[in-house]
């Protein structure tokens, strides 16, 4: 039984690859010795590694780096341009695309009203979708490598299974391998406010901290918590769920069925309402 060591070996190569490729990518120009320095890698692994990365055209050559003694040492740095990933921001009544470069430059970005009354609905739309928008910036493209989604609800995001939404039934919607079988690339999806703190996390305004939370109020309320420099799941993958926790067990009925839950009181309707009445009390008052 050799099936598991095989694995293990594997997924080893997976992570070594990827600790290189973002070494390089954070920390470029790097060269070769400079690498294994701060992996910990041995020089003739990552000799390896960036020999396939080089291959495959992620990183390339740029000016030697001036001579310690031995032979001039070449950089490394990623390339960018030739590789594009297609991000989409599912909402309830709304879908955002946006076309990437490896380097986080946005190409072209797109957005438009989308309605779905059910999980084949929703699954057929977003296909249209997605694939008139790669239809039209076809010429902009040179090698779509992923797609990801991130949508409200609950995501297994290793499996890419949606479990949940909080507008429309589910049953175990496998989108990532629904969209993975359409367009033929590597496809994640996950929640959209997890990812919103993950965002933060690494190019915004939590970026120096490896512990925040970042809490969202749009259509319901929800949360996205940074732990250790990682996103926090939870057994159920419900954690940061703020908007379904009873505040008031004799407020008004919440979507989820419940009554009182936060999102009655905190998220975009019920704040418009809740003004809306106040103005109506102050004009009568008038």
């Amino acid at each position: 039984m050799t099936g598991g060591k095989i694995g293990n070996v594997d997924l080893v190569k997976q992570l070594n690859g990827a600790a290189v490729y973002r070494f390089i990518d954070q920390q470029g120009p790097i060269s070769r010795i400079q690498i294994a320095d701060v992996s910990r890698l041995a020089p003739a692994s990552v000799t390896k590694i960036t020999r396939q990365l080089l291959e495959r055209g992620l990183i390339k050559e740029v000016a030697q780096q001036a001579s310690t003694g031995g032979r001039r040492a070449i950089s490394l740095t990623t390339e960018c341009a030739p590789f594009h990933t297609l991000a989409v921001r599912l909402g309830r009544h709304f879908i955002e695309l946006s076309l990437y470069d490896l380097s986080s430059a946005s190409l072209a970005e797109h957005g438009e009203t989308f309605h779905y009354q059910d999980q084949a609905q929703l699954v057929k739309g977003l296909i249209d979708i997605i694939s008139q928008f790669i239809d039209t910036h076809q010429h902009a493209i040179k090698e779509l490598i992923a797609i990801s989604v991130v949508m409200p609800g609950l995501v297994d995001p290793d499996s890419g299974v949606v479990e949940y939404m909080p507008n429309i039934n589910i049953q175990q919607l496998a989108l990532a391998d629904t969209l993975r079988d359409e367009f033929g690339v590597q496809t994640f999806v996950g929640n959209d406010i997890r990812g919103q703190a993950l965002a933060e996390h690494y190019f915004g305004a939590s970026q120096a901290y490896y512990d925040s939370m970042l809490v969202s109020v749009h259509h319901g309320t929800g949360a996205g918590i940074i732990v250790n420099g990682q996103i926090f799941l939870g057994h159920n993958r419900n954690v940061g769920e703020l908007g379904h926790v009873q505040i008031d067990p004799l407020g008004k009925k919440c979507q989820c069925g419940n009554f009182g839950c936060l999102e009655t009181v905190a998220s975009n309707e019920a704040i418009i309402e809740h003004a809306q009445q106040l103005l109506a009390q102050g004009t009568q008052a008038v």
